[in-house]
């Protein structure tokens, strides 16, 4: 059982395949369809939930908690808050090191859970001197704020200014609004952070297909707005 608006849905049922599990996968009702179908192609069942904050007991995560604590077997993956997330990417920043030889400037992506920047952030800052880690922060997330100023807190968040739906973004699987363990994980490794626009993500996804041939998502293509933002700011 997981909860998820990322990729983590997509592996857990590509492996639960694999090894002849059962997966079930809550989804918040604005995520792609394309991912419910592929989530669905790879036998798992799909739950779609409307979105609410993750205090609401019907929060998405909240709700494959409790399906799993209800189904004799089940197990909650809690890839938000559990630290495997975090130590599986140390084997991600082994990777790109033995892949690049050790030799890289910076390393930038967005964060949802913050595991990924985590594992990777902390291999790498172990393993080669000098190297800057970069945090690239979708419209509406926290994130950017909590590595700037210390204060997980947006401007549209200030009393008499939040609207009802204030993030509304075409980003999806990145950004956040709350703490995980898994960020807390990144956060003596993260150097700065930028933010970037629905807009820049957009037009850099269009750009990757044309040029270069890559047909990416929202997420992917936020991480390549954040690389170029780095490269800019390095020189």
């Amino acid at each position: 059982f997981e909860g998820t608006a990322g990729s983590t849905g997509v592996s857990l049922s590509m492996v639960s395949a694999a090894l002849g599990c059962k997966c079930h996968v809550v989804l918040p009702d604005d995520a792609a369809i394309e991912k419910a179908e592929l989530l669905q192609a790879y036998g798992a069942t799909v739950e779609r939930v409307r979105p609410v904050s993750i205090s609401h007991r019907d929060h998405f995560v909240n709700i494959a908690r409790r399906r799993a604590e209800q189904t004799k077997g089940g197990f909650f993956s809690n890839q938000f808050e559990n630290l495997a997330n975090f130590r599986a990417h140390l084997k991600t920043g082994r990777e790109i090191f033995s892949q690049t030889g050790g030799k890289l400037d910076a390393f930038v992506a967005a964060a949802g859970t913050g595991g990924t920047i985590a594992g990777i952030s902390k291999y790498l800052k172990t393993h080669v001197r000098d190297v800057r880690v970069y945090l690239i922060d979708p419209p509406g997330s926290s994130l950017f704020n909590r590595v700037r100023r210390g204060v997980l807190y947006t401007a549209v968040e200030a009393e008499g200014k939040r609207l009802k739906n204030p993030f509304d973004t075409i980003t999806e699987g990145i950004g956040i609004n709350r703490l995980t363990k898994n960020f807390m994980e990144a956060e003596p490794f993260i150097d700065d952070a930028f933010q970037g626009t629905d807009y820049e993500a957009v037009e850099m996804a269009r750009w990757l297909v044309k040029k270069d041939g890559l047909f990416v998502g929202s997420s992917s293509a936020m991480n390549c707005v954040g690389a170029l933002k780095v490269a800019r700011k390095l020189g």
